[in-house]
Parts: C-alpha cells; structure tokens; sequence
C-alpha cells in the first residue's frame, strides 16, 4: 500500500496519476474534456438599430441592445443584459437590466446639473463620501413613482451622481461639462432559485415594484415613472414596454422578469 506521509508527497502523487493519464489516453479524448465547459454556451449579440457607419464618432441611438448566453445542452438562459439607449442622452433615459439565474437587476441611468442636487447650504448631499475619489459626489434618497394605467408604487430609493464619466454603459456624443453628473439608480430582485444558504431577500418595496412591473411587462402595457428630489427637482419619463418585447425575444423576458418568482 502506498504510504504519503507528507503533502508533499500527496502532491507529487496526484501530479503523477495526471502525467499517466495524460500519456494513456490519446490526444483527440484529452482534448474534448479539457475543452467541454467552454464550448456548452452559445453568445447573442443584437442590436434593433445598428448605427449608420462603422467609422470613429458614430455612436447608437433609440436603440435596444441585448446580450444572451443559451445552455446549448438544455436550450436554457445562463444570463442576459437588456440596454436601452435613448435618440437624445441630455434629456432622455436610459433602461439597463442584468439578469442571472438567482436576480435580477433593473437600473436607469440619466444626465442631471449639480445646480439642481444641492441642498440650501449649496452642497450637494453625499451619504457615501468614501466614493468621492472614484467620481461618486452624490448620493442622496429621492422619492420614485412607478404607474400603470391602473396602478401606482412608491417608495425611496437611493440615487447616486458621478463627474468622472457620463455612462459605463455605452459610449456617447456627449462631452462631460463641468457641473454635469451622470445620475443612476437601481433595484434587485432576488429569485425563488436563490440557494437557500444565502440570507439575500426583497423588501417589501421591491416586491411592491416586482408586482407592478411583472404584468406590465407581460401584458405590453406602458411603466411611467416620476423621480422628485428632496429639494422637488423632478424627472418624468416611460418605458415603452410595446416596442420592447417586439424586439428582446420572449425567452429573455421570461429570463429577467415575465417567467419569475421572487424568492
């Protein structure tokens, strides 16, 4: 019987049995099990409006963008983005939600002046100071309103504002300005195949939120948000829900929202 004393010697036997194994199995059987996890998913990239030309300076506009990976064994999401960039940045927003099997995330970003964030004393309010070296020189809670046609939620949220780029997210036309912040906020949803050692949960804000956006989504129906301030600087747009299921494939919005439970 063999006998390893040190672990040392339980290294060098296990290199030893992957040197043997290596050498008895021909090259054309290696190959296929050192390269099966990387080829079992298949990558989508689409675009609903391509820009007009390939040259520098050309950028997209009033477009979805989504990136998918398919499991090519069982025909199933791995994970998704969904992007929406709007025609005109300055003063229209834009829609970004990341989807995986446990969550969900779904995010707006938009353009705003600093003019408008400060509080009386002129200073803009900053609950995250320890960011301010990475751009982040606003964070503040602002009160978001999302509607149907039928139905409406509340509640705060937290708003963040940065100087040093005007979106991660896509490249734009748009020259950053002194006093001009890109502004996001966003909210997670957490799914019932969350594994159940992980304490992650939903308030009962995200799940007023999840409730509302799930048949609206669904259904087709049009989200119409409003974001105020505490200084009652606000900001009203929607979401055309129509024109996004016709171009983000229904196995997508299964994925990220319409085919979900929260956990």
């Amino acid at each position: 019987m063999l006998e390893l004393k040190t672990l040392s010697d339980l290294r060098s036997h296990i290199m030893t049995g992957i040197s043997c194994f290596k050498k008895t199995l021909p090259l054309f059987l290696i190959l296929p099990l050192l390269i099966s996890s990387q080829v079992n998913a298949s990558e989508y990239h689409e675009v609903e409006n391509p820009a007009k030309s390939n040259q520098a300076g050309t950028f997209l506009k009033d477009t979805w963008v989504i990136d998918y990976k398919v499991n090519d064994f069982t025909d199933t999401l791995r994970q998704a983005t969904v992007l929406y960039i709007p025609e005109d940045y300055r003063t229209q927003k834009v829609f970004f939600m990341r989807c995986r099997d446990y969550f969900s995330n779904f995010s707006v970003q938009y353009l705003d002046e600093e003019k408008y964030l400060k509080e009386s004393d002129g200073i803009l309010p900053n609950a995250s100071p320890s960011f301010i070296k990475q751009g982040y020189v606003y964070d503040d809670k602002q009160k978001l309103t999302v509607k149907t046609d039928s139905d409406s939620v509340s509640f705060d949220i937290s708003v963040g504002g940065q100087n040093k780029a005007l979106s991660k997210l896509f490249k734009t036309d748009i020259e950053k300005q002194p006093g001009l912040l890109g502004m996001s906020f966003h909210t997670s949803f957490t799914y019932q195949e969350m594994p159940s050692f992980r304490a992650d949960s939903n308030s009962s804000d995200t799940e007023a939120l999840f409730n509302l956006l799930k048949p609206a989504l669904a259904s087709q129906n049009p989200l119409y948000f409003e974001l105020e301030s505490s200084e009652g600087h606000k900001h009203s747009f929607s979401l055309d829900v129509k024109r996004m299921n016709q171009f983000v494939p229904k196995q997508v919005m299964d994925y990220c929202f319409t085919g979900r439970t929260l956990r």
